[in-house]
Parts: C-alpha cells; sequence; structure tokens
C-alpha cells in the first residue's frame, strides 16, 4: 500500500473501524499516568493512590471484559481515549458497568 492511499479518507475510515474491532476485542491499553501526575499536584498523596486505583480496575477490566457487549466497548472507548492525557480504566470500568446495568432494565 502506498503512502498516499493511507491519506485517503476512504483508507482512514477502514483503517478506523478495524480498529474500533479491535478495540471491542482486546483489553486497551490505556495511559493513566498523565491523569494521575495531575492529580498529584494538586496533592501529592494523590498520584500514588490515583495509579493503584487505575490498576485496581485494569485487573477488574481484565476480569470482566468477556461480559461487556461489543457496542458498549467501543462507546465507552470512543469517550475515555477521546481527550488525550485524561484516560482512565477507573472511567471506563463504570461507563461499561452503566451500560450493561442499563441494558438489564426492564423496557417500557
Amino acid at each position: 500500500m502506498t503512502s498516499n492511499a493511507l491519506r485517503s479518507p476512504f483508507a482512514a475510515v477502514v483503517l478506523a473501524l478495524s480498529a474500533c474491532g479491535a478495540v471491542a476485542q482486546d483489553l486497551p491499553t490505556l495511559d493513566v499516568a498523565p491523569l494521575c501526575r495531575a492529580e498529584g499536584k494538586a496533592a501529592p498523596d494523590f498520584a500514588a493512590s490515583c495509579m493503584a486505583d487505575e490498576k485496581r480496575a485494569r485487573d477488574e477490566l481484565a476480569r470482566q471484559w468477556a461480559q461487556f457487549s461489543r457496542d458498549s466497548k467501543v462507546s465507552c472507548l470512543r469517550v475515555e481515549t477521546g481527550i488525550p492525557g485524561v484516560q482512565s480504566y477507573v472511567e471506563l470500568l463504570t461507563c461499561l458497568q452503566m451500560k450493561k446495568d442499563v441494558q438489564g432494565l426492564p423496557k417500557r
């Protein structure tokens, strides 16, 4: 594939859609360090606590990942990865759990 092909809008859409499919299958790797560093600037004790919380949330996500629908994963990941420097496994886990809970509510 030439570099011009990669620059076309069609190629960009294909790459984005394939990335969403891969993301829905595999637990993503988020960069939580900038978020925890920012929290650490406000209160130094928060940085270590933040990293520990993020690790626990990632471990929990790894255990629960298969339970969540592909649509929920794609939706929550779009939100969670949309703002550079503000990625969080805690927020991703919360989003996925809320979507799962909503899907379990009775339909009216």
